[in-house]
């Protein structure tokens, strides 16, 4: 785990000693009695989206006429997630912001601010200082702002929409002016860490983080291999990771060492209350509008290609993972598949 990058991000957490507790319990647990703790939460408030990320997965997930989760529902999932270690929930979509903004800021306002590190990642299309005002008032810390490049051309074509880079620097402005912490995120692929030096520049100048991400087989990308990353990508990819203004999701763990959080201290729950160690992963391991959170994570803990350490994203870099696990999850018509229903997995509970 890159330790300076980790001190660096204390940033994010400077005024909040109840999350500062809760964190050196988790790192606690981890490693000194060797358990799994759950920390982060993403939580899908909505599918809806105005744009056509060509590497979005999460459209899949849409359920056409299907009711979302409310306000209560999320307020009792997080209360179960908390009593199970997390103290950061990210809300993500779809875009968030195509909520009811005054739902938007119940919901945060639910998950105890004081104690919880709430962030929330947009597109930046819908966003504008007056609504930023009032998720910050409501408990929101941080914001994510997707991005791909500073160049327009090259950043419009992925997000397959006009216009999106001076809305997105136009969002990293409003933030800073309501000192709102700012991350930046965008997706490492094959030869384009010119791009990449660029946004990084740009994130130091601006003094706000990057998040990477590594490319996978998902969207529009499931039919272009050359967006993904090889060795040398790889190579350089790691030799961002060092620098203390970026991080990636597998960047912190309470165990002390980099790898994929995925179903152990990290996982994704859909807009429909399904529970999935990621947004790549289209497994379900339960819902939580029908058994307890806690009864879900034991099962995903229970999995051994969920215990089996992995340095890098699995979906991205371990084959074996994504056909024998995410292949088949993802030749169905309505994800996610069942964890009880994939040909690959048994002895389930």
């Amino acid at each position: 785990m890159n330790w300076k990058s980790a001190i660096k991000h204390l940033v994010f957490i400077r005024n909040k000693p109840l999350v500062i507790f809760g964190m050196a319990k988790g790192f606690f647990k981890a490693i000194v009695l060797r358990q799994n703790v759950l920390r982060t939460v993403d939580l899908a408030v909505t599918y809806n989206c105005h744009y056509k990320c060509e590497y979005c997965s999460a459209f899949l997930l849409k359920k056409e006429g299907k009711e979302v989760l409310t306000v209560e529902q999320i307020k009792n999932i997080w209360e179960q997630a908390r009593s199970l270690g997390a103290m950061h929930i990210n809300l993500t979509g779809g875009e968030p912001l195509m909520r009811d903004i005054d739902e938007l800021c119940r919901i945060i306002k639910n998950f105890s601010p004081e104690k919880t590190l709430v962030s929330m990642v947009t597109n930046s299309v819908l966003v504008t200082k007056e609504k930023l005002k009032k998720l910050k008032e409501a408990g929101l810390d941080t914001l994510q702002l997707s991005i791909e490049s500073l160049d327009p051309k090259i950043n419009d074509r992925i997000r397959g929409i006009k216009g999106v880079t001076q809305k997105t620097t136009e969002a990293l402005r409003f933030a800073k002016e309501l000192g709102l912490n700012v991350c930046l995120s965008a997706v490492a692929c094959h030869d384009n860490q010119t791009e990449l030096k660029k946004l990084l520049d740009f994130a130091k100048k601006e003094d706000v983080f990057l998040l990477l991400n590594t490319a996978s087989s998902v969207g529009k990308w499931q039919e272009k291999s050359e967006m993904k990353m090889v060795e040398k990508d790889i190579v350089l990819f790691e030799d961002f990771m060092k620098d203390a203004y970026v991080r990636s999701d597998t960047s912190f763990n309470f165990s002390g060492k980099s790898g994929c959080p995925g179903g152990k201290e990290r996982i994704h729950i859909t807009a429909y209350g399904d529970v999935i160690t990621c947004p790549l992963v289209q497994v379900s391991y339960g819902n939580v509008l029908k058994e307890s959170l806690q009864t879900i994570y034991k099962r995903m803990n229970r999995m051994p290609f969920i215990k089996k350490y992995s340095r890098l994203c699995k979906h991205s870099f371990d084959d074996e993972y994504y056909q024998q696990i995410c292949r088949p999850a993802e030749q169905i018509k309505n994800p996610p598949m069942s964890v009880f229903s994939h040909p690959n997995i048994e002895n389930i509970d």
